[in-house]
């Protein structure tokens, strides 16, 4: 039986910005919906506590605790969403990252051709809040890759701190994520429909507990951005010489790029593997479960469409020799 990939949205963000808040906004709202949700809790301890929490009101909750998601527990939770899907028949999942791991490497996972047979990614949500409680490094990087990947940024504890502080706060988000929706809130209070609604940049929800940030010089007040993931299938056998010149077209603002084809006239599977500086890997290998050809591209700011048309002439015509 093939399954219709359903939502994943990946919740993640600086430690203490109140993500297990958002979390259980966005449990009563799909539970108020009848919807069936499945919640990956990633935390750092080796005991889950805010998994109980989460349990009051989902469906069904895997703790993947005892390690950072996007490498000690990366296989549990490939597993993890596998069972949710096919065991629980959860209508939309949800993951809350702990705040040590970082969200590009969850992102490069669940896009890998076998859990995105399962799931689509929908949207990265990610909280910060103006003063950091990380005490490492480590803490830092996730944060700032949290901001970088996110296509709903939520400033988070505004009450908390004085205009001119707040304000120079948002000027810094702003600067290092010029795709994202900014919001800006207390306690986490949004209007959730509105949240998980994308809209077009030139409409504005009416809401009464969310401030969106002014519109800056240049820039819509909400900024079309694309995917962070974009799974282009491909219908048929590549040709060689023209897939390997489409790799050297590839826009430094594409992170990362992977998948599996064919060649024409070659039997062989192909596995694509790209990543910055622009090193890409073209190998032949061997599954007995094979998935369709397609390519994930990751990565922002770059023209998406342009770069799809560009890979789907690649593929081999059957009327062209060349």
């Amino acid at each position: 039986m093939t399954l219709t990939p359903i939502p994943f949205y990946i919740l993640c963000g600086s430690l203490g910005a109140g993500k297990t808040t958002l979390l259980m906004r966005l449990l009563e709202h799909w539970k108020s919906r009848g919807q069936r949700t499945g919640v990956l809790m990633n935390e750092a301890g080796s005991v889950s506590i805010d998994g109980p929490r989460a349990g009051t009101l989902a469906e069904q909750v895997m703790n993947l605790a005892g390690g950072c998601v996007c490498c000690d527990t990366k296989e549990d939770l490939s597993w993890g969403i596998a069972q949710l899907v096919r065991d629980y028949a959860s209508d939309v999942l949800i993951l809350e990252c702990s705040g040590l791991a970082d969200p590009a490497e969850v992102i490069d996972a669940v896009t890998d051709a076998y859990t995105a047979r399962l799931t689509s990614l929908e949207r990265v949500i990610a909280l910060v809040h103006p003063v950091s409680t990380e005490e490492s490094h480590s803490g830092a990087y996730v944060t700032t890759q949290a901001i970088r990947c996110a296509d709903e940024l939520i400033l988070n504890k505004r009450d908390l701190y004085v205009p001119g502080h707040w304000e120079q706060f948002r000027a810094g988000i702003l600067e290092q994520n010029p795709y994202a929706r900014l919001w800006e809130t207390s306690h986490a209070r949004l209007n959730v429909a509105d949240l998980l609604t994308t809209y077009p940049s030139t409409q504005q929800p009416t809401l009464t507990n969310v401030v969106f940030s002014k519109s800056r010089p240049g820039h819509s007040q909400r900024a079309a951005y694309h995917p962070v993931a974009t799974t282009i299938p491909l219908p048929g056998p590549l040709n060689r010489r023209r897939f390997l010149a489409w790799i050297k077209t590839i826009p430094k603002e594409l992170e990362r790029a992977k998948g599996y084809f064919r060649f024409a006239k070659e039997p062989e599977l192909q596995e694509f593997q790209y990543a910055l500086p622009g090193q890409a890997t073209i190998s032949p290998l061997t599954l007995l479960d094979e998935p369709e050809p397609a390519l994930v591209l990751i990565g922002r700011g770059y023209d998406v469409e342009r770069l799809r048309a560009e890979l789907l002439a690649t593929v081999e015509n059957q009327l062209r020799t060349s």
